[in-house]
């Protein structure tokens, strides 16, 4: 097996020395040898040695998945699969459900056939899909923010709970919309990801920044809408596998952060790893925590940083293989 590119799977060869992913488009090999570390603090795996290490286990699966009409091997190549046994902690049955039910997922919803990374998400509304249109109507302008700070370590997301008038969107938001909301934000979070990770040849991931300054339980709690909201957030874990590096909840009332802080040293490090609340203007080691993954001067001012923009409104990172087209639902 050739890791630069080539795969080979029951005495077939396929040539995957360029990626047919709408955003890999003019990228002349599938998956780049890692580059050096980009700081001190970046730990981000070599994506070849992973392969390496899940050799047997990646070949297990693709077995299962090239049977499948949807299966594309110019498309769904080793990071593919890799991707979902990490995820499944090397589990093939679980890794291979998985697969399969993204294969479809992805056909339904056409997320294969569009570069949407050039979609400023928080300004360029227009490009996004009805679902996401309709959701982000009772969100604040300064709700959601998607930026790529640099373009070798990936996505940060910035969102800010008191802008989401929950109740509001439960009452106008149809439920079939909340499913393609989801999904067109964590699919432009995806290409960008895939991307950097195949362009730098090191597995990345993003980090989301939740602000939960001013929340009140009146209008950010609504039972009906996190049921909604989880129903589609498990359908993006099991879709969207090694995405998500951490959240990072910060500003919560003291009514949050006062237990979480007493419970941390007894949950799980898998569970600490995802989902921490932090204050990173009065705890040096959580600042750390941000800076291992955004640069100070990336990091606005209110986190730790250095940044005077806020909300941060740079747009996506701009070269000549962006598809320029908006996005259709």
């Amino acid at each position: 097996h050739n890791l630069n590119g080539s795969s080979s799977s029951k005495g077939k060869s396929y040539n995957v020395e360029m990626s047919k992913w709408p955003w890999m488009k003019g990228i002349e090999v599938a998956l780049a040898d890692p580059i050096p570390p980009t700081g001190d603090k970046d730990d981000r795996p070599s994506v070849k040695q992973l392969i390496e290490d899940h050799r047997a286990l990646i070949d297990e699966v693709k077995a299962e998945i090239e049977q499948e009409l949807l299966y594309d091997p110019a498309k769904h190549d080793d990071l593919w699969f890799l991707r979902f046994l990490i995820s499944h902690k090397k589990k093939t049955n679980k890794a291979v459900k998985a697969a399969k039910h993204t294969l479809q997922f992805r056909a339904d919803l056409k997320l294969d056939d569009r570069d949407i990374r050039s979609v400023h998400v928080g300004h360029d509304n227009d490009k996004m899909n009805e679902g996401a249109k309709n959701y982000l109507k009772y969100c604040d302008d300064d709700t959601f923010r998607f930026v790529v700070p640099d373009t070798k370590r990936g996505v940060v997301s910035f969102l800010k709970f008191s802008g989401f008038d929950q109740p509001s969107m439960v009452e106008n938001v149809p439920e079939e919309d909340w499913l393609p909301a989801f999904a067109f934000v964590t699919e432009w979070s995806h290409q960008w990801l895939d991307y950097v990770t195949r362009t730098t040849g090191r597995l990345t991931k993003t980090i989301r920044i939740i602000d939960l300054a001013d929340v009140s339980l009146a209008k950010q709690f609504s039972p009906s809408a996190t049921k909604r909201d989880g129903k589609a957030l498990a359908i993006m874990e099991d879709c969207y596998p090694q995405l998500l590096q951490s959240i990072f909840l910060i500003n919560a009332p003291d009514w949050v952060e006062g237990p979480w802080r007493a419970l941390r040293p007894i949950i799980p490090e898998r569970v600490i790893g995802k989902f921490d609340f932090i204050s990173p203007e009065k705890h040096p080691k959580d600042l750390a925590k941000l800076t291992k993954h955004v640069d100070l001067s990336h990091l606005p001012i209110r986190y730790g940083g250095t940044s005077k923009m806020w909300p941060d409104d740079t747009p996506p990172p701009r070269t000549s293989l962006l598809d320029e087209d908006s996005y259709a639902a």
